[in-house]
């Protein structure tokens, strides 16, 4: 089960599906917070969102304009524009309505927006958030540097400043698949999902009919009124699967433990050492696997496309996690001394660089590139090496060989070409499927 999504909207279902949630023809105030970045003599937009309506004033940035020679990194308000003019704008290719901002740049065809649900719990505002997103320019480069400009705070890495003007959990530099991408956030004021120490509810407007659906720890849990109420201790729930929806079964706010891009609850914390171990300890299965090291530094080696087989298998089931550093029978062997053997540091320092070239292997091998996480761990000063993979929305594949994997038990086949072309672009959140196989690709003989 994956986020709610709608893709591939153009005008006009775009313009329809933004009217459900603010009036298109009033005007609005908003903030764009945005990084451009040079190639050839030319600015192109390399990722930007601009948050619109009462969201806009709780965000925590103040109006900036920062210029290096190959980056600029602009937060800049926009005043008095209509949602349908801003929209129709972009589609000309006219840019933001921002003075003396740069063009977005060159891309081809028309825009292609995907649209959203960014739930109450992730967002600043107290509402939900629907986000519009498309790639507004086709042909964006970027390359990792220092930040060095007259006048302007020194920054050691541009990817990493990126990042954190943006606020991003991460960003993969010029193999990150948002490049050139633009969101339009907007507030969802229908409804929001309220939990306390204590009890659940919600909040509506008296004009809509909404109501919730869900499970705590299995006990089902059902409030037809924004009067109602659960009774629950927060601190001791371990599974929320909570659903706000209208009479039509459209998710208008959610809390959920499996969803995993916004994930809510103890789940969080992955980095809990006593947990971790005693996943080790169960053994291999259908959402854990066990690697020894996994050569990725001399060329001989055959076994390096083991990881893009698992992370893609997880991806394209309902997630896992991969240990590097455990043997199949759990015993913990670490990384350390094939980390020593290539990188000839310190244990710590070898650890961290594996984990680097872990992540770069998987973000130039996989499609959907942007579905795991990885951080280290320490048992007895061995080091491991943990992949946390989520669901991808949609089918993800090698990029090489336009392969698929797929999670059986505690193996990860091979897709026939009739299973990934059956496979859903994408499902909302009830599970229904919203598009059938990715275009353009040809899929390989089995």
């Amino acid at each position: 089960m994956s986020l709610t999504q709608i893709n591939n909207l153009q005008e006009p279902e775009l313009t329809k599906r933004i009217a459900n949630f603010v009036d298109i023809d009033a005007s609005t105030s908003g903030v764009f917070r945005g990084v451009y970045t040079k190639n050839n003599n030319e600015w192109s937009l390399l990722l930007g969102v601009l948050t619109l309506g009462d969201n806009a004033k709780d965000t925590e940035h103040q109006a900036c304009w920062y210029k290096y020679p190959d980056y600029q990194f602009i937060c800049q308000p926009v005043n008095d524009v209509t949602l349908e003019k801003l929209m129709q704008g972009l589609e000309r290719g006219s840019g933001l309505p921002i003075p003396n901002i740069p063009v977005l740049g060159h891309r081809e065809g028309n825009l292609n927006w995907t649209e959203s649900l960014i739930p109450s719990h992730a967002c600043n505002d107290q509402y939900p958030i629907r986000r519009f997103s498309a790639q507004v320019c086709s042909d964006v480069h970027c390359r990792e540097s220092k930040l060095v400009a007259h006048g302007m705070t020194f920054h050691p890495s541009a990817f990493e400043y990126v990042r954190e003007f943006l606020g991003l959990d991460r960003f993969h530099g010029s193999s990150d698949g948002r490049k050139g991408e633009l969101c339009v956030d907007i507030s969802d004021q229908r409804g929001y999902l309220a939990l306390s120490n204590e009890e659940i509810r919600y909040h509506c407007k008296s004009t809509d009919t909404l109501s919730v659906v869900g499970a705590i720890d299995g006990d089902p849990v059902n409030l037809s009124s924004s009067q109602d109420r659960y009774a629950f201790e927060q601190e001791k729930v371990s599974d929320v699967e909570l659903w706000l929806l209208t009479d039509s079964d459209e998710i208008v706010d959610y809390r959920s433990s499996s969803e995993w891009e916004y994930r809510y609850g103890a789940q969080t914390s992955n980095t809990d050492l006593t947990k971790l171990l005693q996943i080790i300890t169960a053994g291999e299965s259908e959402h854990c696997e066990f690697k020894q090291y996994i050569d990725l530094v001399s060329k001989k080696n055959n076994k390096a496309w083991e990881l893009d087989k698992t992370v893609c298998a997880f991806s394209n089931h309902q997630g896992g996690k991969l240990f590097i550093g455990v043997a199949d029978d759990t015993r913990i062997i670490g990384i350390n001394e094939g980390c020593q053997q290539h990188y000839q540091c310190a244990p710590n320092e070898g650890a961290e660089c594996y984990e680097k070239m872990v992540i770069k292997r998987l973000q130039e091998s996989l499609n959907k590139n942007q579905c795991f996480n990885t951080y280290l761990i320490e048992h007895n000063e061995l080091f491991i090496l943990v992949v946390d993979v989520h669901k991808a929305n949609g089918l993800n594949y090698l990029l090489a060989k336009k392969e698929a994997y797929i999670r059986r038990g505690a193996s990860s086949p091979q897709m026939t070409p009739s299973e990934m072309q059956a496979f859903p672009v994408d499902r909302d959140a009830l599970g229904r499927d919203l598009l059938s196989a990715e275009s353009g690709v040809e899929w390989g003989s089995y």
